[in-house]
C-alpha cells in the first residue's frame, strides 16, 4: 500500500501527514507538485492506494481514473468521480482498477472520510442480462430498500452491482428476477471453490495473456486442487510441438485465428487430462495488425474433455495490458457460461 499527496502545499502540512498516518499505516509516501508522474506504474505495483489532491488537480485526477479503468465520470455527492466508484462520499472515492483499491480524497481545509479503512464491500455479478436491462430490474428492488448501489459492465462484458452491505431479503427479491445471481468480490475464488466442489480441474493454453490466466488463478490458496499447470505457447513453433496444432492451420489460418485456438484446445486437454480448458490467441499491441486482423482482435476458445467447445472472436479496445486483462476477463466469462458454473 502507498500514499500519495498531489500538490505543492502538501509538503509542508506536518499534521496533515500525521492525521493521514494514524488512520492509514504505510512507509510508502511520495509527494508530487502535479501530475507529472507515472500514476499508472504506481497503481501497479501496490494493491492498495491513498491519493490525496488539493482542490486544483481533483477532477484531473478522477478523469485518469476512470480513464485508466476504460470508465467515464458521473456526478455524485455533487462532484464529478469515476461511474465505477464502489464507495463514496463528499470529495472521496474509492474505487478498484485491475486489482488494486484506490481512494482520492480533496484536500481543501479539512480532510474527507478516508474510505480504504472502511473498505467492506460486496460484488454481485450478472451474466445473463446487460448493463441496461439488469439495472430495469434492480432498480426499483434497491429503491425499496433504501439501499445504494453502483452497477457497470466490468472488463470482461459483465454486469457487477457493488453494495456495501448485504440483506437477505433483498438477495431473494433479486434472485426472483435473476436467478443466477453470484456473490464473490474475487471471481477467480469463485471459479477455484466451484471447480473443488465439482471435483474439477481446468488448464489453460494461453498466447496473447503470456500466463496471466493461471497467474490470477494461482493467486487463490488452494488452486493446486483444480489447477495442475498450462501452456504459454507465445510462439507458432510451441504451439505446434507442444500443442499439436497443424502447421498447415498456422500456415493457412494464421496463430490468431479460430482453428488454431481450437487446436490449442484440444492440446492441452489431451496433455493435461484436465476437465476443461480455456485457450486464447490474439493481437495485444501495440504493433502486429493488419486490416482483417487489427490489433484487439482476440479468439476464445473454452472446452471440455468429452470434446465439447465453444470459440467467439472478440474485437477489444485500450492498450498492450488493457487488450490483455480484457481477453483474461472475457475468458472467465465465456468458461462460466459454457460450463454451467454460474
Amino acid at each position: 500500500m502507498a500514499l500519495i499527496f498531489i500538490g505543492k502545499e502538501f509538503q509542508y502540512k506536518d499534521f496533515l501527514q500525521t492525521y493521514i498516518l494514524k488512520e492509514y499505516k504505510t512507509d510508502k509516501i511520495y509527494f508530487y507538485e502535479n501530475l507529472e508522474f507515472d500514476i499508472e506504474k504506481i497503481i501497479k505495483e501496490n494493491s492498495q492506494l491513498l491519493i490525496v489532491s488539493n482542490e486544483k488537480l481533483y477532477s484531473t485526477i478522477s478523469k485518469i481514473v476512470a480513464t485508466l479503468n476504460d470508465d467515464s465520470l458521473e456526478v455524485k455527492e455533487a462532484q464529478l468521480i469515476p461511474s465505477k466508484s464502489i464507495l463514496y462520499e463528499k470529495n472521496s472515492f474509492l474505487i478498484e482498477l485491475n486489482n488494486t483499491v484506490i481512494n482520492v480524497l480533496k484536500y481543501i481545509d479539512y480532510l474527507p472520510a478516508i474510505l480504504l479503512k472502511d473498505s467492506e464491500y460486496y460484488k454481485l455479478h450478472i451474466f445473463n442480462y446487460d448493463k441496461d436491462t439488469a439495472e430495469l430490474f434492480v432498480k426499483p428492488i434497491f429503491e425499496s430498500f433504501n439501499m445504494s448501489y453502483t452497477i457497470y459492465e466490468n472488463e470482461g462484458g459483465w454486469c457487477e452491482i457493488v453494495i456495501s452491505n448485504l440483506n437477505e431479503m433483498l438477495l431473494k427479491q433479486l434472485r426472483g428476477f435473476i436467478p443466477h445471481i453470484i456473490i464473490s468480490n474475487n471471481i477467480f475464488e469463485y471459479l477455484k471453490e466451484r471447480l473443488e466442489s465439482n471435483n474439477k480441474k481446468i488448464t489453460f493454453a494461453e498466447s496473447c495473456t503470456g500466463g496471466l490466466i493461471a497467474s490470477f488463478l494461482t493467486k487463490i490458496s488452494g488452486s493446486s486442487n483444480v489447477f495442475d499447470g498450462s501452456v504459454v505457447s507465445y510462439a507458432n513453433e510451441i504451439k505446434s510441438k507442444w500443442l499439436g496444432v497443424d502447421e498447415r492451420v498456422l500456415e493457412k489460418f494464421g496463430a490468431v485465428s479460430e482453428e488454431t485456438v481450437q487446436q490449442m484446445l484440444l492440446g492441452i486437454l489431451e496433455i493435461s487430462e484436465s476437465d476443461y480448458a480455456i485457450a486464447v490467441s490474439g493481437i495485444a499491441g501495440p504493433s502486429g495488425g493488419t486490416i482483417t486482423k487489427p490489433v484487439g482482435t482476440v479468439f476464445i476458445g473454452v472446452g471440455d474433455k468429452f470434446g465439447k467447445f465453444v470459440v467467439e472472436r472478440l474485437q477489444l479496445s485500450g492498450s498492450r495490458e488493457e487488450v490483455q486483462y480484457k481477453t483474461m476477463m472475457n475468458a472467465i466469462r465465456i468458461f462460466l457460461n459454457f460450463s454451467n458454473l454460474i
